[in-house]
């Protein structure tokens, strides 16, 4: 899973979404989105021969989420939700199942390149503000069923 914070509270996170969403259904990728204005959600996906035959129904993820003094982008694989809940919260995030669904280059690859589109749509709203690696403590979702989170920043 890849992540960067943006040391702002005032982003428009819907709107990061929706442009995101736009972009990936324009270059082939079912899409869907859901959250609200402190924390959202997009899933990409998209539909192969290999991944119909070997039965993966994997996403990309991204999570934008306000936390503490800034905004924390996350970005890595996922179960495809076929129908989503509207209190749909705590979504974990698998970011070794990539590897499995596209390949360890196109994994990086689809990575960055929707990071790079996140911060593409950050800097339009806001030109100056800074980006960096997450604060160490920062919640990160449990690593197996029934852990507890350690913390919630």
């Amino acid at each position: 899973m890849e992540s960067l914070f943006y040391q702002t509270l005032d982003l428009d996170l819907p709107a990061i979404a929706h442009a995101l969403v736009l972009e990936y259904q324009g270059k082939g990728y079912e899409t869907q989105q859901f959250g609200d204005m402190n924390h959202v959600t997009v899933q990409l996906k998209r539909e192969s021969t290999l991944r119909t035959i070997t039965g993966f129904n994997k996403a990309l993820a991204i999570s934008m989420q306000r936390v503490q003094s800034g905004t924390w982008v996350r970005v890595g694989a996922q179960d495809w939700i076929d129908q989503i809940a509207v209190g749909a919260v705590g979504l974990a995030i698998h970011p070794l199942l990539i590897t499995a669904a596209i390949g360890a280059l196109q994994q990086y690859n689809a990575l960055h390149e929707v990071l790079r589109s996140i911060d593409y749509q950050v800097r339009l709203q806001q030109p100056q503000v800074t980006a960096t690696m997450p604060p160490s403590n920062l919640w990160t979702p449990p690593a197996y069923p029934g852990m507890q989170p350690t913390n919630l920043g």
